[in-house]
C-alpha cells in the first residue's frame, strides 16, 4: 500500500476517532444537563409540595378517625392546592420534555421520580376550575358515604354490626332488611358519582384520553388493554370452575342453611355485603370464626403484634397510633397509610374491630394483618436513607405482599398462638386449603365484576346504575337482581364511589402476584413447602433492609420481574389452584 494511502486512511481513522470522542463527550454534557435540570425541577417543586403534603395526611387522619368536618375541609383544601401545584403549565413543560428524554438521564433514580413528577403531573393539566369542583365532588362524596350508617327496627348499626348480621344471621327477612338499608346509601351518592364521573372524563379528554379509565390506567402505568387481556385470562381460567363451584357447591350448602330452595337464594345470603369472600357456613365443621370465641379484639391485636415480631418486625409503634375500633364518624373501612414521609414510625391503621371483649371475625382478624403489612412496607421504606422524598411509596405490589401475610392467619402456626390445641390448629390448616381455593375463585370474580362496571360506566355515565351493576354481577358472579329491586347498589361498595377507578385491579393482580412471591420467599428461607412465616427472623431482616425498602424505585412490573423472575401470569395462579389437591378434595 503506497504512503498517500495509508496516510489517508489513518488521518480518516483519527477524524472518525475525534468526532466518537467529541458525540460521546457531548452525550455526557447533554447527560449532566438533563440530569441537573431534572434535580433543579424536583428541588424547586419539593420545596412548595412537602408542607401540603404533611398537612394534607395529618387532616385526613383527622377526619377518618373522627368524622371532623374542619378536618376534612382542611384536607380538601390541601389536596386541591396540590393539584393546584401539580397543573403548573411552566414545570409540566420541563417535566415532559425530560420524560420524553428520560432515557438519557444516567442516575436511575433520578429518572424515576422523573417519571414518577410526569405522571402526578399529568391527570392535573386542566383549568383550575375543574379540579376545584372535582376536589369538591370527591370529598362530598367521601363524607356522605363516612356519614351513613344502616339501620334495623329503627337502630342504627355500625359497620361491624352489619358484617356480623351478615355473617351469622340465619333468619331471611332479617338478612334482607340489613342487606337493603345497607345498600340505601347507593341513593344518595347517585347524583354525585355521576357527576364526578362525568367531569372525570371530561378532564380526561381535554388531555387526550378515551375517558378517565384510559387516562388513570396510564398514570398507574398499565393500560386498559393490557388490563382487557388480564381479565379475559382470569375468564378463561375461571368460568367453568367457578359455575361449578357455586352451583354444585356453594348454593346448595347456603339453601340448606337457610331451609329454602336454591332458586329462591338471594345476594344477602351469602355472608358478606357482595360475594365477595368465601360464605364460612358452607364448610360444615370448619369454622374459623369459632376458632376467636373467647380471644377479645385486643387479644387478637396482641397476637398480630408477636406474630411480626417473631419475624424481628416491630410493630407495636404503629398499633399504639392507630385508631384500631369504631367512632362515629369514622371511616367504617380499614385504610393504612404514612402521616410524614420524612419520619420513621409515623405509619398509622385504621381498623374497625369489635370493640373488646367482643371477638373479631376470622376475616377481621386476617384484615388485621392484612393492613399492617402495608404499614411494614411505608416503615421499610422510610428506613431506607437511599429513597428520595418523592419514591417512599411502595408500588401497587404491596397488596401482593399484604395478601401474603393476611394468609398467616391460616395457619396452624396462628391457630395455635390464639390458643387452639396442636391437633385442631393442624387439621384445621389442612381444611383451610378448600377454603382457600373457595375464596379465590370468588375473589377474581368478584374483582372482574368491579372491572367490567368500571369499563360500562365510564364508557357511558348517562346509563343506569343498577342495571349495568347486576348485568356485571350476573355475569361474573352468577347472582340474579332481586326481583322489584331497583337501587344504584354498586355505590354500596366503598371502593367505587370513594376510591379512584381500577384500584380493584390491584387486588386482583395483587392475588396473582403473592403466588410468585410466595415462591420467591419459600426460597429466601429454603423450604419450598413452607406455610408458616413465624419466627423467620432471616426473612423479616431481608424484607424490611431489601425486599420492601425499595418504595417506587421500579414500576410494578419491572419490580416483579426484578425479584422473581418472572412477568406477571395467571398461569402461576392457575397452577396453584385450578385443578389442585383442594379442587378435587372440594367435590368428594
Amino acid at each position: 500500500m503506497k504512503k498517500s494511502v495509508i496516510f489517508a486512511v489513518a488521518a480518516v481513522a483519527a477524524v472518525t476517532v475525534i468526532c466518537w470522542i467529541a458525540a460521546a463527550h457531548a452525550a455526557r454534557k447533554d447527560a449532566m444537563a438533563m440530569e441537573n435540570e431534572s434535580k433543579a425541577v424536583i428541588e424547586e417543586y419539593l420545596a412548595k409540595y412537602k408542607p401540603l403534603d404533611l398537612e394534607m395526611r395529618k387532616a385526613w387522619y383527622k377526619y377518618d378517625t373522627t368524622g371532623d368536618k374542619k378536618a376534612s375541609a382542611r384536607e380538601s383544601e390541601m389536596e386541591l392546592a396540590v393539584r393546584k401545584l401539580d397543573s403548573d403549565a411552566e414545570r409540566f413543560a420541563k417535566l415532559k420534555d425530560l420524560y420524553r428524554s428520560r432515557d438519557r438521564i444516567v442516575d436511575p433514580t433520578i429518572r424515576r421520580e422523573v417519571e414518577v413528577l410526569y405522571l402526578s403531573h399529568l391527570p392535573n393539566q386542566v383549568q383550575p376550575e375543574k379540579l376545584e369542583k372535582l376536589t369538591e365532588l370527591e370529598k362530598r362524596v367521601e363524607e356522605t358515604f363516612n356519614d351513613y350508617r344502616a339501620e334495623l327496627n329503627g337502630k342504627k348499626l355500625t359497620p361491624v354490626d352489619v358484617s356480623h348480621i351478615l355473617a351469622d344471621s340465619t333468619d331471611s327477612a332479617t338478612l334482607e332488611k340489613v342487606w337493603k338499608s345497607q345498600q340505601g346509601v347507593s341513593n344518595l351518592l347517585e347524583k354525585d358519582y355521576r357527576d364526578l364521573v362525568k367531569l372525570r372524563n371530561e378532564i380526561a379528554r381535554d388531555l387526550g384520553y378515551k375517558n378517565a379509565l384510559d387516562l388513570t390506567a396510564t398514570v398507574n402505568e398499565m393500560s386498559l388493554d393490557m388490563l382487557d387481556r388480564f381479565y379475559n385470562d382470569v375468564a378463561k381460567a375461571t368460568d367453568a370452575p367457578f359455575k361449578k363451584l357455586k352451583e354444585e357447591y356453594i348454593d346448595p350448602r347456603l339453601a340448606e342453611r337457610f331451609k329454602i330452595k336454591v332458586a329462591e337464594l338471594q345476594p344477602w345470603h351469602y355472608q358478606n355485603e357482595f360475594f365477595q369472600e368465601a360464605p364460612t357456613a358452607i364448610f360444615g365443621k370448619i369454622d374459623l370464626d369459632s376458632l376467636y370465641k373467647g380471644v377479645d379484639s385486643k387479644n387478637v391485636v396482641e397476637k398480630t403484634i408477636d406474630f411480626y415480631g417473631s419475624m424481628g418486625v416491630d410493630i407495636r409503634g404503629i398499633v399504639n397510633n392507630s385508631s384500631l375500633y369504631p367512632a362515629p364518624g369514622k371511616n367504617p373501612h380499614a385504610v393504612a397509610w404514612l402521616l410524614d414521609p420524612d419520619k420513621p414510625g409515623s405509619s398509622v391503621l385504621i381498623m374497625n374491630l369489635p370493640n373488646p371483649p367482643q371477638p373479631p371475625k376470622a376475616s377481621e382478624a386476617s384484615t388485621l394483618v392484612h393492613e399492617l403489612g402495608h404499614d411494614i412496607n411505608y416503615e421499610a421504606i422510610l428506613a431506607n436513607k437511599e429513597i428520595p422524598y418523592l419514591l417512599r411509596d411502595p408500588t401497587m405490589l404491596t397488596e401482593a405482599f399484604a395478601m401474603l401475610m393476611e394468609g398467616q392467619t391460616e395457619t396452624a402456626d396462628w391457630f395455635t398462638h390464639l390458643g387452639v390445641p396442636v391437633n385442631t390448629a393442624e387439621e384445621t390448616q389442612s381444611a383451610v386449603d378448600l377454603i382457600n381455593y373457595v375464596d379465590q375463585l370468588i375473589f377474581m370474580r368478584w374483582s372482574a365484576t368491579i372491572y367490567c362496571f368500571e369499563k360500562k360506566f365510564y364508557e357511558n355515565p348517562d346509563v343506569d346504575i343498577g342495571d349495568t351493576w347486576w348485568e356485571c354481577r350476573e355475569k361474573n358472579q352468577l347472582l340474579a337482581r332481586p326481583q322489584g329491586w331497583k337501587a344504584p347498589d354498586a355505590l354500596a361498595k366503598y371502593h367505587i364511589p370513594v376510591v379512584e377507578p381500577l384500584y380493584y385491579s390491584n387486588y386482583a393482580i395483587g392475588r396473582i402476584a403473592n403466588v410468585q412471591f410466595a415462591e420467591l420467599f419459600n426460597k429466601r428461607i429454603g423450604d419450598a413447602n413452607a406455610r408458616s412465616y413465624y419466627g423467620r427472623k432471616e426473612l423479616g431482616d431481608w424484607l424490611m433492609k431489601d425486599f420492601l425498602a425499595q418504595g417506587e424505585l421500579y414500576q410494578w412490573d419491572a419490580f416483579l420481574e426484578r425479584e422473581t423472575g418472572k412477568h406477571l401470569s395467571v398461569d402461576a395462579w392457575k397452577r396453584k389452584y385450578i385443578g389442585s389437591d383442594a379442587e378435587e378434595r372440594l367435590y368428594k
